[in-house]
């Protein structure tokens, strides 16, 4: 039996020592970690197994995969301009690579609209951006200098538009679509690229009453037209171009908008506005009534013109541009009892060249000592749409080019009429290329480009 006892206790003790020595090496393992370390080749831009081990028992106590970067060190540097990108060279210590970080250039912005290349009467100049921060021309357009520039403030001397000097002047150029659907591009971009390309030398803005527009949307509405509005003028302003302020009543959708005083209140209000915000400017023409149809009589149209006429002449004597009955076609009303008492008018007329073959109110009106002016055109159908009829066109074009009547050719826009300049659906506003053009603008460029001295059309 003593013999049992003595067995059981000899285990017992191996047990407890066994139970030590584990113990021991546990804490060991704990208290004697080594650094991290790998047995694979450590190459710069690559991955190895890294692990941590017991410096006493050398068992493995944790494991990683470890990306290991270049270490590296700048070699050189190039600071980004306006226009040129900049970088930082660098090298790697341990493997010697190279590396060239980018800097994006920081871009111009916009400074002062300059001259870089006066205009003569054989050769182009050419204007331009300055950038406010490097002082470099960063976006330069062709300039004919055929504008407010040269002729300065206008007036109305019989039958024809003259000059500061007194001289015969042609003003050609487009009108913009309603602002209430194509802003976009009553801007400087656009009418930059336009003034260009084309060579015009006027901008109309339309702004539309009716059909969800100035007189009949909401506040919004409005204040987004006028701004719109603004912005176009001063654009235009800045390039040298005269402007035609449009109050563009049309009645297509609104049966109300036919008549011309059935927005009288709010056509004085806002040319009571426009034109004493500009009362310092002497390149803004204003045009009081689109195209008056329906019932419309001339009478109406007298009875509108002598309440608004009085409300821009307390702030202007420029240029003022009044309607007729029948869609702005009826210079025989206006023959039989035309406007008394005001200096600077002009009457309009409108024609599509596809439906209105028939020049003879205009060369009568203008024979007569009528001032004219074609304030809208086209060479489509009256609906701003349709094939270009070039017949009836070139006619026209000759008839007012031999009696130097100004016009001014509907659209700027991207709408799917044939009228507008631009394709459907385009989405580059300053793109006048022929390939971003329909048929009416590529025709429109190379016809105003002709009259503009030594643009040659575009192939």
């Amino acid at each position: 039996m003593k013999k049992l006892v003595s067995v059981l206790c000899l285990l017992l003790i191996s047990v407890f020592l066994i139970s030590c020595v584990n113990n021991n090496t546990e804490h060991d393992c704990l208290e004697n970690q080594s650094e991290w370390k790998t047995d694979e080749e450590i190459v710069c831009g690559s991955s190895a197994n890294e692990y941590i081990e017991c410096n006493v028992c050398h068992k493995t106590l944790y494991t990683r995969k470890k990306y290991y970067n270049h270490d590296l060190e700048e070699l050189a540097s190039i600071e980004p301009t306006c226009s040129n990108n900049g970088y930082i060279d660098y090298r790697c210590s341990q493997c010697g690579y190279e590396y060239r970080y980018e800097i994006s250039k920081k871009g111009h912005t916009d400074g002062e609209f300059q001259l870089l290349v006066e205009p003569t009467n054989t050769s182009i100049g050419q204007r331009a951006i300055m950038c406010s921060t490097c002082g470099e021309p960063y976006k330069t357009y062709n300039y004919v200098n055929n504008g407010y520039f040269k002729h300065g403030k206008l007036s109305v001397n019989g039958a024809d538009l003259v000059n500061q000097y007194g001289e015969k002047v042609q003003l050609y150029g487009l009108s913009t679509h309603g602002l209430q659907w194509f802003s976009k591009f009553a801007c400087f971009e656009t009418l930059a690229a336009i003034q260009s390309e084309f060579g015009n030398n006027i901008v109309r803005f339309a702004l539309t009453t009716a059909e969800d527009g100035y007189c009949d949307g909401d506040d919004d509405r409005r204040e987004q037209m006028l701004s719109a509005l603004i912005r176009g003028i001063d654009a235009a302003t800045k390039l040298g171009l005269y402007v035609i302020v449009d109050w563009h009543m049309v009645g297509a959708q609104s049966v109300a908008d036919k008549n011309p005083l059935t927005y009288v209140k709010e056509s004085v209000e806002f040319f009571s506005y426009i034109s004493e915000l500009y009362k310092d400017q002497d390149n803004i023409l204003f045009e009081i009534m689109n195209e008056p149809n329906g019932s419309t009589t001339w009478a109406d149209c007298k009875a509108y013109a002598n309440q608004v006429i009085p409300a821009i002449r307390q702030h202007s004597d420029g240029i003022i541009l009044v309607g007729n009955p029948r869609w702005t076609a009826d210079l025989n009303s206006v023959m039989r009892d035309p406007l008394t008492g005001y200096e600077n008018i002009m009457y309009t007329y409108h024609f599509y060249a596809a439906d209105h073959r028939n020049t003879s109110q205009v060369v009568n009106a203008y024979a007569s000592g009528f001032p004219v002016f074609i304030s809208e055109f086209g060479f489509m159908y009256s609906d701003g749409d349709g094939s270009i009829n070039t017949t009836s066109g070139e006619n026209w074009k000759k008839v007012l080019d031999d009696r130097n009547i100004s016009y001014v050719a509907w659209n700027i826009s991207n709408s799917h009429c044939s009228a507008s300049i631009f394709k459907e659906g385009t989405y580059d506003i300053e793109d006048v290329s022929n390939s971003n053009l329909k048929t009416w603008g590529i025709y429109l460029k190379n016809w105003y480009r002709a009259k503009s001295l030594n643009i040659v059309p575009e192939p």
